[in-house]
């Protein structure tokens, strides 16, 4: 039996069948390649969203409990006294000052000697500096500080107390003024005649302070 002859249109005819059919193939491909790529991105958008909103909520909740584990440790801190070894500070719970003085009127350039007291009364031992520089007595004239016993810097002078322990010191003052800077006592200018008022007070704890003591010079 012959073969059968094929023209060459023919033959150029099938080769454009197979090469659309190629370039349909590769277009089908490409299509199908697209969606594939574009689910998988879509997936991870989705995944990666949920990642992101997941983390910023625990970012958030971490925030939230570190402000509150601030805010309560302020608390606390402002609530419970300063400790030392385990031993609080005194404050007005346990402790109470005294302020006398051997004269109460004096003359311009006299002396006065302040008799100054710190009372335990608390149930517990606590701590204290009862330096001049921490156990303060301050002398003013209305709204003007005209003397204090903390102008120099002095050592610290700690103290346990308990039960009814006390202390007692002697605060001399020349009836001059202290300045903003330490100045030797004798240096110091004396103040003029008129009505003073001497305070004891507490560096640490403003709430602990004696009754106000006026002092006449004249």
């Amino acid at each position: 039996m012959a073969k059968r002859r094929i023209s060459k249109q023919q033959q150029r005819i099938y080769r454009r069948r197979r090469i659309v059919a190629v370039i349909v193939l590769i277009a089908v491909l490409a299509v199908f390649g697209g969606l594939v790529y574009g689910v998988v991105k879509g997936v991870q958008a989705l995944t990666g969203g949920e990642q992101s909103q997941s983390q910023t909520a625990k970012s958030s909740k971490s925030s939230k409990d570190t402000k509150s584990s601030s805010a309560e440790a302020s608390s606390d801190s402002t609530k419970k006294p300063k400790t030392t070894a385990g031993v609080p500070d005194c404050d007005d719970s346990n402790i109470t000052l005294n302020l006398s003085a051997d004269y109460t009127t004096v003359g311009v350039g006299g002396a006065v000697n302040f008799k100054t007291s710190i009372l335990h009364s608390g149930g517990k031992a606590c701590l204290i500096d009862a330096s001049n520089a921490s156990r303060i007595l301050t002398i003013t004239s209305g709204n003007e500080t005209v003397w204090r016993s903390d102008s120099c810097d002095v050592d610290s002078r700690m103290l346990l107390m308990d039960g009814n322990d006390k202390d007692i010191q002697t605060v001399t003052w020349n009836t001059n003024r202290t300045g903003s800077t330490c100045q030797d006592d004798a240096s110091r200018p004396h103040v003029e005649a008129g009505t003073y008022v001497a305070v004891l007070s507490l560096r640490d704890n403003k709430a602990v302070k004696s009754d106000p003591l006026t002092i006449t010079v004249q």
